[in-house]
């Protein structure tokens, strides 16, 4: 059917019900070592994770951004460290907390430190003088406190997690040995409970995650049949004269009555023929971009409904009814921290139909944006050029 692509203004969003701002910090750096596959979503694997605190316009004692890498060898540390600050120069947060996850044995270094203010390096020929074991990856975890020292960025603590224990890097000193570590105590931190009691999904692994954006289930026939039904109904309306401003209310009250059933809670199950009109009704461009605003909203609950909607909707509607559902996933997971998600989410939204909108926002995740940029792009997407 033909669809007008000139976006209007969104109507402005309800006032968003914000819960009481949490002080994160009433944990402790152990409780976040425990809690790190809730907060990326998937249980992390020879990675260095860097946690952020506060930042410009932002509670010193609020988490404001997560960075997940791979480990590199060892000769990339400063290379690596150089460009994991880099990326937090626009937020400069208050403090950080710093995760070494691997599985890697300690390191045997020299017992012999000329200069305590270095961290102690591996010796090419250990066997030559006496060493002592310590943790692995020092000269990274250096690395980094150097780099945010210069931002202004106070180190808060930095931590070996391994077979699940944990070790912090400034208590061990390679004088006298790593010791056995502390066990993670996962069913006490309080972390892991708001998580759960937020409904969080932890994935097996990263590929785990980027599968929930690229579904593999065959469409069923009857919510396909009733795709077709909405859109022919649509067209014809069209074609006889219908005022296409009826229909764009239409199809927003609709996308609204699915946000009010994906709601946390909500015991309402959309009907097939809700869900088609709702996926039709989204590929009217001011439909799509009123449903944007409600995913950039401030409203947490009224987020995790719009990012309920979009997972459910791309993973059972057809690939060209699909693309707009794929978005609202990508914006609302961002929000929440969970990169992975939304990028693979947006990557797919473009699979199913290139837009204007999917590529600014796909190139803003790369570039690790604050979610900040991405609420004010959705806020008035008329000015953001989307298309």
């Amino acid at each position: 059917m033909s669809r007008p692509r000139r976006p209007r203004r969104p109507a402005a969003p309800r006032p968003a019900r914000r819960r009481a701002p949490a002080s994160v910090l009433r944990a402790g750096p152990a409780e976040f070592a425990a809690a790190l596959p809730e907060l990326l979503g998937f249980p992390p694997v020879e990675s260095l994770v860097v946690v952020c605190l506060g930042g410009v316009g932002r509670p010193d004692r609020r988490v404001s951004l997560h960075v997940r890498l791979d480990l590199l060898a060892a000769e990339h540390d400063r290379e690596v460290a150089r460009r994991v600050v880099a990326h937090l120069r626009r937020l400069r947060p208050a403090g950080a907390l710093l995760f070494v996850v691997t599985e890697n044995p300690d390191d045997q270094v020299s017992s012999i430190r000329p200069d305590h203010r270095q961290p102690a390096r591996p010796r090419a020929d250990a066997t030559a003088r006496p060493t002592v074991p310590d943790l692995p990856r020092r000269g990274l975890v250096q690395q980094l406190v150097e780099e945010l020292a210069a931002l202004g960025t106070a180190t808060v603590d930095a931590l070996l997690v391994r077979g699940g224990r944990w070790w912090s890097y400034p208590d061990v000193e390679p004088a006298t040995g790593a010791g056995p570590g502390t066990p993670l105590d996962v069913a006490g931190s309080r972390l892991t409970g708001v998580a759960a009691l937020h409904g969080d999904v932890v994935d097996a692994d990263r590929d785990a995650v980027v599968a929930r954006a690229w579904p593999t289930a065959p469409v069923s026939a009857e919510l396909e049949l009733a795709c077709v039904r909405v859109d022919a109904q649509w067209d014809v309306r069209l074609r006889r004269g219908g005022d296409v401003s009826e229909l764009v209310e239409e199809g927003w009250a609709a996308v609204r009555a699915a946000v009010d059933a994906y709601a946390p809670g909500s015991r309402t199950t959309p009907a097939v023929e809700d869900l088609a009109l709702v996926g039709v009704a989204l590929a009217l461009v001011p439909v799509r971009d009123r449903a944007l605003a409600l995913a950039a909203g401030e409203d947490d609950d009224l987020r995790a409904a719009v990012e309920a909607m979009g997972a459910d909707l791309n993973a059972r509607l057809p690939g060209e009814l699909a693309a707009v559902p794929a978005l609202l996933l990508g914006v609302t997971a961002w929000q929440r921290g969970a990169g992975v998600l939304a990028v693979a989410a947006v990557e797919r939204s473009l699979w199913c139909e290139p837009t204007s909108m999917g590529e600014l926002l796909l190139q803003a995740m790369r570039a690790n944006a604050e979610p900040a940029v991405l609420r004010a792009a959705m806020a008035d997407p008329e000015h953001a050029g989307a298309a």
